[in-house]
Formats: C-alpha cells, sequence, structure tokens
C-alpha cells in the first residue's frame, strides 16, 4: 500500500462524495417526485434505503476489509457508488431507484469502513490527527456543498444531473486513486465474516435506521425501532458465544480507551440531526424564515466543520487526542444550553451562532477522538475499528432522532408546527435540555477517561 503524500488527500477526495450526495440528493427529491410521479412515502424512502443499507453493512464491511485487502474493497465500493449514482440518473422507474439506492448505500458502507482504516495503517500515530482532520474536514465539506451544487444542477438541467453528475466525478476520481492506492487481494478464509452474526446485524441496523426515519407513522415507527433494539441485543449476546465473531465483543470490555471513544462518539452525536431537525423546523414555522435562508443558517455548522477539523486534528498530534475532543463536546453541551433559550423574539443570527457554537465543537471533537479510537487497536483491526466509529456516529444520530421523535409526536401530534408556535417552542426547549444531559454524559466520561490515562502515565 502506498504511503506517499498523496494518499490522504486521494482518500478525502473520495470520502466528499457519499456526503455531497447524500445532502445533495435531498434536494433534487422534489423534482424526481414531480417528474415520475412518486408520492412522498417513496421519496422518503430514496434517503432511508441509503442511509439504512450503509449504517446496516458497516459492521460486515470492516470484518471483511480486516479479513481481506482494504484497497481493494475501497475501489469496489468507489466503483459501485458512482455506477449506482450514474444508473439512477438513467432509469424511469421508481422501484428501480429505490433497489439501486440500497446498493448505492451498501457500496457506501464498504467505502466508509475501508477508508479511515487505510489511512491508519499508511499514517504513523503521530500524524492520525491531522490525517483524519483532512478526512473528516472532507467529509462536512460534502455536506454543505451538496445542497448548493444539486440546486445549481437541478434549476439548470433537472434531477437527473445530481446523479450522473456525482457518479462521473466519483469516476474521475477512481483512476488516480487506483494508482495511488495499491491493492494485493488476500481471499479470506471461508469464516471471516460470520454469516448469521451479519445477518443479525444487518436486521437489527436495518430496523433501527427505518424505524428512526418513519417514527411520524406511529406505531409501525415505534415498533420498527423496539424490534431493531431486540435483534441487537440478540447479536450482542450472540457475540459471546461464536468461535469467530463479527464483533468482539470482549475487545470492547478489555479495551477501555476503545469503549470510552465509542461510548463518546454515540453520545455525542445524538445532538446532531436532532439538533438540526429541531432548529429546521424553528426558523420556517416559528421565524417565519424560507426554506432558502434556513439552508444557508443550518451550513454554518458544517461550514465551520469543514474548516476547522484539519486545524483540530493537526493539534491532537501535538497535545493529547482525549483533550482536545473533550473541550469540544464541552463546547457541544454549551450550543445545546443556548439552543434551549431560544423563543418567539430570537433572530436568525442567534440560530446561526447556536449552530456556528456546534460546528466549533463538533470539529475539535471529530478528528480527535477518531485518532483515539483507531490509535487504540492493532493494524489488522483497523478496519473493524473503522466501522465502529463510524457505527457508534450513526446510532448517535438515530438516537437523538428518537428523542426527538417521541417528544415531538407526545406534543404536537400530527398538529402542524406553525398551528401553535409556543407549544412547539416548549417541546423545542425540552429536547434541547434532554440533548444538554446527554451531551453532559458524554462530556463525564470524556473527563474520566483523561483522568485514567493520567492516573496510568
Amino acid at each position: 500500500m502506498s504511503s506517499n503524500r498523496l494518499l490522504v488527500p486521494a482518500i478525502a477526495a473520495s470520502q466528499f462524495a457519499p456526503p455531497f450526495m447524500v445532502s445533495g440528493v435531498a434536494v433534487a427529491l422534489p423534482s424526481l417526485g414531480a417528474d415520475l410521479g412518486a408520492g412522498a412515502t417513496a421519496l422518503s424512502l430514496v434517503e432511508t434505503l441509503f442511509l439504512a443499507a450503509s449504517v446496516a453493512l458497516l459492521l460486515p464491511a470492516g470484518r471483511l476489509s480486516d479479513a481481506a485487502d482494504k484497497t481493494t474493497l475501497y475501489k469496489a465500493g468507489l466503483a459501485a457508488f458512482a455506477l449506482c449514482s450514474l444508473a439512477i440518473g438513467l432509469v424511469s422507474s421508481v422501484p428501480a431507484i429505490l433497489a439501486l439506492r440500497f446498493v448505492q448505500g451498501v457500496a457506501a458502507a464498504a467505502v466508509g469502513a475501508a477508508g479511515p482504516a487505510i489511512v491508519a495503517d499508511a499514517v504513523p500515530p503521530e500524524r492520525r490527527g491531522r490525517a483524519y482532520g483532512i478526512l473528516i474536514g472532507a467529509v462536512y465539506a460534502g455536506l454543505t456543498l451538496g445542497p448548493i451544487f444539486a440546486g445549481m444542477l437541478v434549476d439548470l438541467w433537472g434531477w437527473r444531473a445530481v446523479f450522473l453528475g456525482g457518479g462521473a466525478v466519483v469516476l474521475a476520481l477512481l483512476m488516480p486513486i487506483h494508482l495511488i492506492l495499491r491493492a494485493a487481494w488476500r481471499r479470506p478464509a471461508a469464516r471471516a465474516v460470520h454469516l448469521p452474526s451479519a445477518l443479525l446485524v444487518i436486521a437489527a441496523l436495518l430496523a433501527l435506521v427505518g424505524g428512526a426515519a418513519t417514527l411520524r407513522e406511529g406505531a409501525s415507527g415505534y415498533g420498527a425501532m423496539a424490534a431493531g433494539l431486540a435483534l441487537l441485543a440478540l447479536f450482542v449476546f450472540f457475540q459471546r458465544r461464536v468461535a469467530a465473531p463479527l464483533l468482539d465483543v470482549g475487545l470492547l470490555a478489555k479495551n477501555r480507551v476503545l469503549g470510552a471513544a465509542l461510548l463518546v462518539q454515540w453520545l455525542l452525536y445524538c445532538n446532531a440531526f436532532g439538533a438540526v431537525f429541531l432548529l429546521s423546523l424553528y426558523m420556517q414555522s416559528v421565524l417565519g424564515a424560507a426554506a432558502n435562508t434556513t439552508g444557508q443558517v443550518l451550513a454554518v455548522s458544517t461550514l465551520l466543520m469543514a474548516a476547522i477539523a484539519p486545524a483540530a486534528g493537526a493539534l491532537a498530534d501535538r497535545l493529547r487526542p482525549t483533550l482536545i475532543a473533550s473541550g469540544g463536546v464541552a463546547v457541544v453541551l454549551a450550543s445545546a444550553v443556548m439552543a434551549a433559550f431560544l423563543g418567539a423574539g430570537a433572530s436568525l443570527v442567534q440560530v446561526a451562532l447556536v449552530l456556528a457554537v456546534q460546528g466549533i465543537g463538533f470539529a475539535f471533537f471529530s478528528s480527535p477522538n477518531m485518532a483515539t479510537v483507531m490509535n487504540a487497536v492493532p493494524r489488522e483491526a483497523s478496519g473493524i475499528a473503522s466501522a465502529l466509529s463510524a457505527t457508534a456516529r450513526s446510532l448517535g444520530m438515530v438516537s437523538g432522532m428518537l428523542i426527538v421523535g417521541a417528544l415531538v409526536s407526545v406534543n404536537l401530534g400530527h398538529e402542524p408546527v406553525g398551528a401553535d408556535p409556543a407549544r412547539y417552542i416548549a417541546t423545542m426547549h425540552t429536547a434541547f435540555w434532554i440533548l444538554a444531559g446527554v451531551t453532559a454524559a458524554a462530556l463525564t466520561v470524556s473527563l474520566l477517561r483523561i483522568r485514567g490515562q493520567s492516573a496510568n502515565s
């Protein structure tokens, strides 16, 4: 595997594509629906199926990347992602688009699990913070720029241009990536990926993500969430009793550094999507902001993440990564408390300030914590560690949406948000205080791990 200076920029460029497509596709959905006659449920599945597949396949993809060859899996994932995108831009069948989006999610899981693991194999521990800062900056840049460029493409050429353009860009990246990343495929052992374990975790995470995305449907959404939690508990129980587990539960129990980093990541990311969802509704339904203006204000957070994450990663290489990450958690906690005081008379500048503080906090947390996760495992486990990190992040977002969705459902039901702004504000305040409590728990765990490291040094 090449370790020259082009490796990290090459991985970062390709890591930009999946989040760019996720955020960009959201803008293209109304045009797609109008063109193909797709209803609201079908349009929601375009996003939900991709997200569910990309989360559910992370652990199997991580295990496969450790058992075989990370670079081959990474290139195959990128190629499949690009081809699915091009195919979606050419077909006119909604069921075909949904099937292709699911396959594209599987490809995104391979890219997400193998990419950071390739960096861990090639970059020494003392320089990983900066490397992961560049990768995470690219992810946030993709999330920020996706809606902007997708909006331009839809206005000029329609929704198909988003998929065709995105697929073409990823295909163009494949050649330099192929030259930079040398592959040496190893045929994995027959039991490298324990199939029953893989099927169990895939079913659990599909149910969790699908349930979180359909909470507004009521019983079906909550039923899927309950089934997902039950299957996840069964998966963990099962892993302790198989000879070749997909997830080494004993490793998490014994490796306190890894376990604490993943726990903090899960707790902190409860604040991510939940806050965006709440503030988006608040700006449009309470403050009367236009959708375009709301999007621009929401971009403040991801823009700051993209700008600051590389510097935060470099700082973590010089100082203790857990110290930098803990500072980031504290800043995110401050943003949740600030949001809990937003009222009917607040300005968009105040909302932007909350999002700016949140973005700065996540920027200082993400790359140092990622470096902590990857430095806590041996090289042969880097793929599963990368997958665990991405899974913890995704489950945190799902957990946050579950908290927010439950509060909105109980307090507002099917009533439009704008019908009773005071009730929505009260619900939002309650949600942010709960999210602040969860973030405070994350800060406590993060500070305790620093104390533990100091005691052992």
